[in-house]
């Protein structure tokens, strides 16, 4: 009899974690960060990373106001999208009118209605893949690193260009530059390790997300928004991310 309870109580037990895993990857938190650059008014930027197989809760969106830019950090899609989902998810991002731009990351490719990039641009949405654009009125600059789609390079930026934004989905392919080419930039923006997404006792497979304010480039590692193999997380936390750019 002790024994079967014993099994029931650690069932109970299991039973209840997974759906707290499950319940906190449906969940999603609104990180606001800011960054002081050379700029003559405030910018505001809407960043998300790995959505993968996940609807983007709209009524979170809602809740957002004032976005200048939408930026996606990497896996927007994987084989489990169907083109409908990504067809939504396009649909939210534009909640704001602001203009979209994508980086890709490593799942991207796996998307299989149709070449995602050029998918992309049909809606509305600039991939960035090793080149920079303007973005806004006040000479700032977004890059994007493509090492899934093409092979990786930093995009040649001149001094003139007041504030520039460099995005890279995975973080550890910065290791492959030289440490002077991030100087470049006054904000670099990652996903992919999605904070180690299931974290057992604090310890996970990566370390978690994170801002870095730095004497002049800001870092953001973002958990991301979905999951990867199974949706569930544990010490981690689905996130998106408001960064306002504001004048020095």
């Amino acid at each position: 009899m002790i024994h079967i309870r014993y099994l029931s109580g650690i069932f109970l037990v299991g039973l209840w974690l997974i759906i707290k895993m499950f319940r906190t990857a449906k969940s999603d938190e609104v990180r606001i960060h800011s960054c002081k650059v050379s700029i003559k008014e405030p910018y505001t930027i809407f960043f998300i990373s790995d959505i993968h197989n996940r609807l983007i809760n709209d009524h979170t969106l809602a809740k957002i106001k004032d976005v200048d830019a939408v930026i996606i950090g990497g896996d927007l899609a994987d084989r489990r999208v169907s083109g409908t989902k990504l067809a939504k998810n396009i649909k939210r991002l534009q909640t704001w009118g602001a203009p979209i731009y994508f980086i890709a990351g490593n799942n991207d490719h796996e998307f299989k209605p149709e070449p995602l990039l050029s998918y992309l641009r049909s809606n509305g949405v600039t991939p960035l893949s090793n080149e920079w654009t303007y973005i806004g009125k006040s000479g700032v600059t977004l890059s994007g690193i493509d090492p899934y789609f093409s092979e990786a390079s930093i995009p040649a930026l001149s001094d003139s260009h007041k504030v520039n934004i460099l995005v890279v989905h995975e973080p550890a392919i910065l290791k492959e530059f030289p440490d002077y080419v991030c100087d470049n930039y006054n904000l670099i923006l990652t996903g992919h390790t999605h904070g180690g997404q299931i974290r057992l006792f604090g310890q996970g497979p990566y370390s978690r997300g994170c801002w870095k304010d730095g004497t002049h480039t800001a870092f953001l590692n973002s958990e991301g928004y979905g999951t990867s193999l199974v949706p569930l997380r544990l010490g981690t936390a689905p996130e998106v991310h408001l960064i306002r750019l504001i004048p020095r």
